[in-house]
């Protein structure tokens, strides 16, 4: 004769307030760095901590709220991870740094997220993004560039390695990465360059050639227009909006 087995005792919750806003926080991280960011809800998380929902609301008022702090948190950590000698010659130093970014945006996905696909514009965010930026700023102007320029090489070169990193996360999730349409190149003749390369299939042109190329070209313009800045040369007029 079988046994009935036991009923099992139900997991008892964690009392009213004995969980802290860092608590809070270090399980929606973990929550979204093993799931992802779109997994992580309220419900979902006061499942995991042991509390009920209306703990979390005690300490975030919504689910943005949280991921407002989660997007400052995501931003400190940015920050620490970059560490790049402040010694080296300008191109050399944003060669390095924008190399970081990219590389951390792609081997961390919750990083790019949050701080690349969920921008939180939060006080605290923007403190922690301008204090780099100037860093920077500082090291671009320390070599001869005037601070609008320094400003627009590295808003050139942010957006350009952000975008690479998003369009890359975006493909990582699940997108179908473009193909030429089959058929002979000659008969469509305006597919006859990309018939010619190695790589024909990657349309998303996500990959580090790519992005290696972008890079150097766009240090490389920045190294001549130094150049004329310093001969005097004047400095190319900007388009009226």
């Amino acid at each position: 004769m079988s046994s009935t087995p036991a009923p099992q005792t139900p997991r008892k919750r964690r009392a009213r307030g004995s969980i802290s806003a860092a608590e809070i926080l270090a399980g929606a991280y973990d929550l979204a760095s093993e799931e992802s960011l779109e997994a992580l809800s309220m419900p979902r998380l006061a499942q995991r901590l042991d509390v009920g929902v209306t703990s979390i609301y005690w300490y975030f008022r919504s689910k943005d709220e949280l991921l407002d702090t989660l997007a400052e948190r995501a931003m400190a950590e940015f920050d620490r991870r970059i560490d790049i000698p402040e010694d080296l010659p300008w191109d050399e130093y944003l060669r390095r740094y924008f190399r970081s970014q990219r590389r951390m945006f792609r081997e961390h996905e919750l990083l790019c997220d949050l701080i690349v696909l969920r921008s939180s514009g939060t006080p605290e965010a923007n403190r922690l993004s301008a204090e780099r930026i100037d860093r920077v700023l500082q090291l671009l102007v320390t070599a001869g560039f005037p601070p609008d320029v320094a400003m627009n090489a590295y808003a050139a070169l942010s957006v350009f390695t952000r975008g690479s990193a998003a369009l890359a996360r975006i493909a990582d999730d699940g997108a179908a990465e473009p193909e030429l349409p089959a058929g002979p190149f000659e008969e469509t003749p305006r597919l006859r360059v990309l018939g010619q390369l190695d790589r024909p299939q990657l349309l998303a042109m996500t990959g580090d050639e790519e992005f290696e190329f972008g890079l150097e070209n766009t240090l490389r313009g920045l190294r001549a227009h130094l150049q004329e800045l310093q001969a005097g040369q004047p400095r190319p007029r900007v388009a009226a909006r």
